[in-house]
């Protein structure tokens, strides 16, 4: 029994080590049904006879693929392949390149079990540091994969790391079946060797492409965000001069008004009534003057944007409510997301409602016991929307690849715990509540 245990410490290692790569990889831990069926399967593999190496990728490919069904095919490979690849790449590099300063080699590994297990957790080691040194997210791997450029990339990585870790296992199996007959080092060691500088590139170079889409990202949103400003300040502009003309007209009007009540004139007083202040009344209520209220959103990225989205429904024939009543800040998240989650709420809710009956859109934005609210309203053609569709990639009622937007809404939900939606259909009115929760400072 003793001997039986001794026999698989390296495997009780081993495997440790993988699913630890593979929880990082992913950004989850495991839970505890997961290490079981891995466990299983890894021991059903060791005994035996299967094609191990695709096996393995398999195994982790439909672990990540059930815990996210949301997520992109190549971003599921590439969880089933990076911990054996990274394992093989940094285990081999020890192996071949280390062992021999200290007058060891790659055979003394396979027959020292200590050894074994030293280079095993010097291979957590080594990786763990070079995630942290490269600073390497690979949550970004999730919005690569939702790139058509970068995906494609993914795709090629994904099919240059199956090559190499058959090829590797193939090439190592092939020497231990002839015994040595067909010598293999040599081909392994410069496998290893160029896979490892190419590997590294590619992983910096997705990284970095990623990088420069979202710097270019950012700085167009600030340009947008220059022009939102320019387009309210011009909208502010022109209230104010209404106002001003409003004021001239009113003082004129009083000046009318109080002749005719010297005069005891109760019909030159009717008359200034029912030709002029009822049309000032209206006036003074147009919903054009609801942008005041913005002054109260303190951000101005924030504030600019609403008022974009207030002058396109504005310019649509769409009536337009905003409630924003109290001064309101930024909400506990990035403001580039919640910038990206604004617009397409606000796209969407003018979209749908050009095609209602009535055209009518209410923004509301507020506290509410310290979490922040923003509520989107708008009427919609139909009497109700199936909301349990709406965030399937591509669903739209008004064709296909509308509905990316709201899935992106769906990803943010996952990205931020304390992000929320709330969704209902109803009465020819489609609504969506954001509420997002204020971390706690403790």
């Amino acid at each position: 029994m003793l001997d039986y245990f001794v026999h698989y410490i390296p495997q009780f290692i081993y495997y440790p080590v993988i699913m630890t790569i593979f929880a990082n990889v992913r950004g989850e831990k495991l839970n505890l049904r997961e290490i079981i069926t891995i466990s299983l399967s890894f021991f059903v593999i060791d005994i035996i006879w299967c094609p191990t190496a695709m096996v393995r990728i398999l195994l982790f490919y439909i672990l990540s693929y059930f815990n996210r069904k949301d997520l992109p095919l190549s971003l599921h490979m590439f969880n089933g392949c990076f911990p054996w690849v990274i394992d093989s790449i940094i285990i081999r590099m020890i192996s071949f390149f280390v062992l021999p300063i200290l007058e060891l080699d790659y055979i003394d590994l396979s027959k020292n079990k200590i050894l074994f297990v030293i280079v095993q957790f010097s291979v957590l080691l080594v990786y763990l540091l070079s995630i942290k040194i490269s600073k390497i997210d690979f949550q970004t791997f999730i919005e690569i994969s939702e790139i058509k450029s970068l995906r494609k990339k993914l795709v090629f990585t994904n099919v240059t790391m199956i090559f190499y870790y058959i090829a590797i296992e193939f090439l190592t199996s092939a020497e231990i079946e002839f015994g040595g007959i067909i010598p293999t080092l040599i081909y392994r060691q410069w496998l290893v060797f160029l896979y490892f500088i190419f590997f590294i590139l590619m992983l910096v170079y997705m990284n970095r492409s990623y990088q420069n889409r979202l710097e270019k990202e950012i700085a167009n949103d600030r340009e947008q965000e220059l022009r939102y400003l320019s387009a309210y300040s011009k909208k502010v502009e022109g209230l104010y001069e209404e106002l001003r003309a409003f004021r001239h007209d009113y003082a004129n009007i009083l000046v009318s008004l109080k002749e005719g009540i010297d005069q005891d004139d109760m019909g030159l007083v009717r008359k200034i009534y029912d030709s002029v202040l009822e049309d000032s009344a209206d006036f003074i209520r147009n919903s054009k003057f609801n942008i005041g209220r913005l002054a109260n959103i303190k951000d101005d990225a924030i504030k600019s944007l609403l008022s974009a989205k207030f002058l396109e429904a504005e310019a649509n024939h769409i009536e337009v409510n905003l409630e924003v009543k109290d001064k309101i800040g930024v909400p506990d998240i990035p403001l580039l997301d919640y910038i990206r989650l604004l617009a397409i709420l606000c796209d969407n809710a003018i979209e749908a409602a050009l095609e209602a009956e009535n055209p009518a859109i209410t923004i509301a934005c507020f506290y509410q016991d310290d979490d922040y609210v923003l509520i989107v309203d708008n009427t919609t053609k139909e009497e109700s929307v199936p909301v349990n569709l709406i965030y399937q990639k591509d669903y739209s009622s008004k064709g296909h690849g509308r509905g990316i937007g709201l899935t992106t809404i769906h990803q943010m939900m996952r990205k931020y715990s304390n992000l929320s939606v709330q969704t209902n259909s109803k009465n020819y009115h489609f609504c969506q509540t954001i509420r997002i929760k204020k971390h706690s400072t403790n």
